[in-house]
């Protein structure tokens, strides 16, 4: 492992930064509970959609359990204050955070695909098993080709105070490791871009088909209201998990591709907004999924279950 950054920040940048990061913590932590407490209690909300939902919720759980306390602490103490295991799994955990959303994400998106455009194959292929079973597989080869990345190369974490997370070591390798990143997030944004734009041209044609003014008595709607708003939501969080990771991506390229000097706050404040994609979901759902919103307000009232 290579000897450990000074970390240049100024006092003042280290409380807010340090006060950001256990505000996500806890954001995330409470506001993805909230949506599995929902899932257990309100069974009209266990629907195969829902299952993404879930499974979304739970990798931020991982985020807000594994990565952002520990780094709320060694923001603080200003130096990583654990053991080198312990930066080498939270360094893993925080990749896999990442690479497990967009996952699930994308597989979300084909889901609404199949929902929207392609209606008759969907009660075949997206029962709850089967959809348990793709997150369920989708997460497993997302774990092993990142274990295997990392002890194959080998990678070695170490915390990193600009970034805000225990990180790769060495310029080469954290080069190779972006690289790596952005070719698989690009595939899989490709897949969601897709997906969605269908989904777009399917329910514009739907909208055009059941307007009044060209609504007739042979008419009939092909795609639920339900579907519709469902497929709003999830939407909502692609939109969302794009505009929290847009800055540390193109951060992170400007600064190893085009060999930019930037700024050091530009590193940190951009990795605080990619943790902000651990609760914003949550904030979706209430605002959007009114069902989610009432069990919401429910359990906040400690009410009694559905």
């Amino acid at each position: 492992m290579t000897q450990p950054e000074e970390d240049t920040r100024s006092l003042p940048a280290v409380a807010i930064h340090s006060v950001i990061l256990t505000l996500s913590a806890i954001f995330a932590l409470m506001g993805n509970s909230l949506v599995c407490l929902a899932f257990y209690r309100n069974r009209r909300l266990r629907t195969v959609t829902n299952v993404f939902v879930l499974s979304l919720a739970v990798a931020d759980i991982m985020a807000s359990t594994f990565v952002l306390p520990f780094s709320t602490v060694a923001s603080g103490y200003r130096a990583w204050p654990f053991n080198f295991a312990f930066c080498q799994f939270s360094g893993l955990a925080a990749y896999l955070w990442g690479a497990m959303s967009v996952n699930i994400l994308a597989l979300t998106a084909v889901n609404r695909y199949i929902c929207i455009v392609k209606p008759r194959f969907y009660p075949a292929l997206f029962t709850k098993k089967k959809t348990v079973l793709s997150i369920l597989l989708v997460l497993l080869l997302t774990l092993t080709a990142h274990l295997t990345a990392t002890f194959a190369t080998p990678i070695l974490f170490q915390w990193y105070p600009r970034d805000l997370v225990c990180d790769a070591t060495g310029l080469k390798i954290r080069a190779g490791v972006s690289r790596g990143i952005v070719g698989f997030v690009g595939l899989a944004m490709s897949v969601i871009i897709f997906c969605y734009g269908s989904v777009y041209r399917t329910i514009k044609r739907h909208n055009s088909v059941v307007n009044p003014s060209l609504h007739d008595a042979t008419s009939q709607a092909t795609v639920s209201p339900h579907e519709i708003q469902a497929s709003r939501v999830l939407l909502a969080t692609v939109i969302g998990f794009v505009v929290c990771w847009i800055p540390l991506t193109v951060v992170r390229i400007l600064n190893r591709y085009a060999h930019s000097l930037l700024p050091s706050y530009w590193l940190s404040y951009s990795t605080l907004i990619t943790f902000f994609s651990s609760w914003i979901n949550p904030v979706i759902y209430g605002v959007m999924n009114r069902a989610m919103r009432k069990e919401f307000l429910k359990l906040l009232q400690c009410r009694s279950k559905t």
